[in-house]
């Protein structure tokens, strides 16, 4: 009894302690700073998607998308050119169509609290020969830190076309597009026509290589027939397992066609250099989609279902882009979280210092106040002990070293004492990115590549912080013959 009433008394002083903190902390309230925002993709229209046919037809638009962190369309943001007409504004999805009469034009965003943004390259729908008859589509994440480390690949497949260049019959895009239903270098390349109706649960399929470490934009052209509108689901799975990856997405039921679907940055991680599927379909009476009748994309293949269609790729493209997490609550590094830290928080009130920035998104704004206390206080008042960290993982198979590993391997470790979870990095790179936190101590990479030295570590996780492991490496086999 008696070391009940002392942790009673404890946990009672804490809670007196914590009540006076929100006294000190919460008045007056001091708003702080705006976000920024990035450019996550951008790509000139091809023929079939412009409505070119096979002539000088088509458009002179501009289509563009604006999300967060979270993968919530934001709408009232302001488009402008660098210097500064306004051109357009998003809708309730975060989307503008931007018709383009000018000869050449940049887009940048504008929120009204101070936001930084980024801009996109010049474009035209001017030059010759088809002059008057080009269209884009520009895509922007907000961070709501400048400083995240989030970014995306922005160097291009193809060469970008100004006013001054003649038609090239190329359709380039950034490479942040992990998977686009184009060949770069063909306008003409995304002719397009209808695949099968399927029915749930069956589904539609592109299988592409992640070229960053998540997921977060997603486009295809679904229908009920012809152009019809409706709505759709999207989801990433492993190839060829077809476990699900993160969260499943979807597009409202708008028009026009081709709608934009995000996932939050912590919604779909992915690892590079892995082949994954992009499933659309649609719950209820089922959809179809137009799929582009040639092979644009040597990396991949279309699916319906369980069956292949070689030769065919999906019309629509995928967004990919490298994220970092959120940082950890024991900013000091004593392996608990108390007092010190929330001193530590106090430190920095009302201020900008990211590194204690902890309350998650869309409470995490670049901003040290009452949020970020919640965060370290419900750390502290659920723990009645302090327990130490977890010890290391071991045992890793295959070994440290080891060749000629079966490029469809699983990856295991003995657990260590005290983890109540495991932080697992992996890729072909030293340091391995983050790839997932999971309970397990197996971990399936998916399919991996032949002949690749592959890194890979684990750290031990409980709720008091995480002991990091060695780094491990080993080789796969070569390709079986032809």
């Amino acid at each position: 009894m008696h070391d009940v009433n002392k942790a009673a008394m404890r946990d009672m002083a804490k809670v007196a302690v914590v009540g006076a903190l929100f006294l000190i902390f919460t008045s007056p309230s001091i708003s702080y700073g705006a976000g920024h925002f990035v450019v996550a993709f951008q790509r000139q229209l091809s023929a079939w998607e412009n409505g070119a046919g096979t002539g000088c037809l088509g458009g002179h638009v501009c289509r563009v998308w604006v999300w967060n962190e979270d993968g919530i369309p934001m709408p009232n943001i302001d488009l402008y050119t660098t210097w500064d007409v306004l051109m357009g504004a998003t809708d309730i999805d975060g989307r503008a169509e931007i018709p383009i009469w000018t000869d050449d034009y940049d887009l940048k965003c504008v929120d009204g609290q101070g936001s930084t943004s980024e801009s996109v390259l010049l474009m035209t729908t001017r030059r010759p020969e088809c002059w008057g008859h080009y269209s884009f589509e520009v895509g922007f994440l907000y961070k709501t830190d400048a400083s995240n480390p989030g970014e995306f690949d922005l160097d291009l497949n193809g060469t970008w076309n100004y006013r001054d260049t003649p038609q090239d019959d190329d359709a380039p895009y950034t490479k942040s597009l992990a998977y686009s239903g184009v060949d770069c270098t063909d306008y003409w390349s995304d002719q397009s026509d209808l695949g099968h109706w399927q029915t749930p649960p069956s589904y539609f399929g592109q299988t592409f290589v992640a070229t960053g470490d998540r997921v977060v934009a997603a486009r295809v052209h679904g229908v009920i027939g012809g152009n019809d509108l409706l709505d759709w689901n999207l989801r990433i799975v492993t190839f060829p397992g077809l476990v699900q990856v993160g969260t499943v997405t979807s597009v409202p039921y708008r028009w026009p066609f081709g709608w934009e679907a995000f996932w939050g940055v912590e919604d779909c991680p992915v690892v590079p250099g892995q082949t994954y599927m992009l499933q659309a379909w649609r719950d209820g009476d089922g959809m179809n989609i137009w799929r582009v009748n040639r092979d644009v994309y040597p990396h991949g293949q279309y699916y319906e279902g369980t069956t292949a269609f070689p030769g065919l790729d999906l019309n629509g493209h995928i967004c990919c882009m490298n994220y970092g997490g959120l940082p950890d609550h024991d900013y000091n590094k004593d392996s608990k979280t108390d007092f010190k830290d929330i001193c530590i928080l106090a430190k920095y009130w009302s201020g900008d210092e990211s590194s204690v920035d902890v309350a998650p998104p869309p409470a995490g704004d670049n901003v040290i106040n009452h949020k970020d206390l919640a965060v370290l206080v419900s750390h502290w008042l659920t723990a009645s002990a302090i327990p130490p960290l977890p010890a290391s993982a071991s045992n890793p198979n295959p070994v440290f070293g080891a060749m000629s590993i079966d490029n469809n391997a699983d990856l295991s470790w003995t657990a260590g004492e005290g983890a109540t979870s495991y932080d697992v990095y992996f890729g072909t790179s030293s340091p391995p990115p983050f790839i997932v936190n999971q309970t397990s101590t197996i971990f399936d990479p998916g399919t991996m590549a032949y002949s690749k030295i592959h890194y890979w570590r684990i750290d031990s996780v409980n709720g008091w912080g995480k002991t990091a492991g060695e780094e491990w490496m080993f080789s796969t086999g070569m390709p079986p013959p032809p």
